[in-house]
């Protein structure tokens, strides 16, 4: 019986921070190659956001109507998925990836996905490129969303209904930004922040995660943490 879904982002996360600069770059030859002007991307600036709301946020700093934004981000998206798709690919798994994700999939009480900023074609690439992407059962990506909120509330009440789960908290949202962290927390889940990227553990506990850590490391705190009982694997 499914008691746990626990999903993950990916940047800075599952998969190290270059492949968000990899992407940021992307959608910046994107914007060039469709609008004709090339944007200044600032990668701190958009930790935890979600790619349409960087894409607007890119095109509105150009000076366009909100009319001409509307028109322009769906030739972007096309084209950066298609240059992301020819990139030279920078991505290297973060620390406890490789131990937890095997550990997760074969437990009878766990469903693992991922809830992420990225377009979906651009998030399969990642996944599939790092090796990983047969773990994940449930994908939940940003191509609709220009909030972190409303995608984490909608990933919820899917897995609320679909696993018949007693409550919010029994989905666990793993991410290493404070948007991530409060994306979970307005929906109710289980807020798991990880320092393994710009944000430290304090910083994160201060943003409100309800459990921190300072990697994916299956460590027996944070097994214990994701409900996980080693004598059900």
């Amino acid at each position: 019986m499914i008691t746990f879904v626990v999903l993950f982002d990916i940047d800075g996360t599952l998969l190290s921070s270059a492949v968000a600069q990899d992407v940021l770059q992307c959608y910046s030859d994107a914007i060039r190659d469709v609008v004709g002007q090339a944007p200044n991307v600032a990668p701190r600036q958009f930790a935890g956001m979600v790619d349409p709301q960087i894409c607007q946020i890119l095109l509105t700093e150009l000076g366009l109507t909100s009319e001409k934004i509307d028109y322009f981000i769906p030739k972007v998206f096309s084209r950066v998925s298609e240059l992301y798709r020819r990139t030279d690919k920078r991505i290297t798994l973060k620390k406890g990836v490789k131990e937890l994700l095997p550990l997760l999939v074969k437990s009878p009480t766990h469903v693992v996905g991922v809830l992420t900023g990225n377009l979906e074609q651009i998030a399969n690439e990642k996944l599939a490129h790092a090796g990983i992407i047969s773990y994940f059962s449930e994908f939940y990506c940003a191509d609709r969303y220009f909030d972190r909120t409303r995608l984490a509330a909608d990933a919820v009440n899917r897995c609320l209904g679909k696993y018949q789960l007693p409550r919010s908290r029994n989905i666990m949202i793993v991410g290493d930004t404070p948007r991530d962290i409060a994306a979970a927390n307005a929906s109710e889940a289980t807020s798991i922040g990880i320092a393994s990227n710009a944000f430290s553990m304090r910083q994160l506990s201060k943003a409100g995660a309800k459990q921190v850590y300072a990697n994916l490391k299956p460590t027996q705190q944070f097994l214990a943490g994701l409900g996980f009982d080693p004598q059900t694997k």
